[in-house]
């Protein structure tokens, strides 16, 4: 079926609701062809541990109050040949639920409004591999050019493909703006996927839960873009 939502450009968008299925099906939506892109892969980076097998059901955003800061990356299929032209792309993340620690109390550890932004990814990474330090460790050990990724245009493009502000929001799907990254993955860039963290990641309070491919809700990350006929 298909819901109507209001991206942060106020630019009215329809998502695509299916299960996710092999290969990168086309469907006609009268204004062009519409190609699900579903994650591939994610992983949220804290510290020097790899976070995969530690909470494969999510991916996270901010810092918990005690703990390390969050960021996360995600990667999705290729854009189909049959795609020439991209007349918009959208990034969908379900959140799922903020989180605090259960030893502390909302004054300890207080709900804070977060703007995320969405950078497109520059070099290969490796989700079962991937820290806060390394984009792999085997076979060759493969450092970010600073903890995070660098936002300089050597690990990730400086600038945020979109912004989204998160304040009391209720799970469902945060949409972003990914066309321009679309567009350059089309040209020939390789598709490394995409980064999203907080602006205000540094400021403890409670961080931002976002469903992984890996959890069994039906929610997982996923790209629609839309092509010219």
């Amino acid at each position: 079926m298909f819901r109507a939502y209001c991206t942060t450009s106020a630019l009215l968008v329809l998502v695509f609701w299916s299960s996710p299925t092999s290969g990168v099906t086309p469907t006609n939506i009268g204004i062009g062809i519409l190609y699900r892109l579903e994650d591939t892969q994610d992983v949220w980076l804290e510290g020097n541990g790899n976070t995969v097998n530690y909470n494969p059901d999510v991916i996270i955003v901010g810092t918990a109050t005690g703990y390390e800061k969050k960021r996360f990356l995600v990667q999705f299929e290729s854009i189909p040949a049959a795609c020439t032209s991209i007349k918009w792309a959208q990034l969908y993340v379900y959140f799922a639920y903020s989180d605090r620690p259960s030893w502390l109390t909302p004054k300890q550890a207080p709900d804070l409004s977060r703007t995320l932004q969405v950078h497109q990814v520059l070099v290969q990474w490796n989700e079962s591999q991937a820290t806060s330090v390394y984009r792999q460790t085997s076979p060759a050990l493969l450092p970010w050019s600073q903890p995070y990724l660098a936002l300089d245009g050597t690990d990730a493009v400086w600038y945020p493909q979109d912004s989204f502000t998160m304040s009391q929001q209720p799970s469902s799907y945060i949409p972003f703006d990914v066309t321009e990254a679309s567009r350059n993955w089309l040209k020939g860039d390789p598709n490394n996927g995409l980064l999203v963290w907080a602006t205000n990641e540094n400021d403890q309070g409670t961080d931002l839960r976002f469903f992984s491919r890996r959890q069994q809700s039906g929610t997982p990350p996923f790209i629609n873009v839309v092509c010219s006929y």
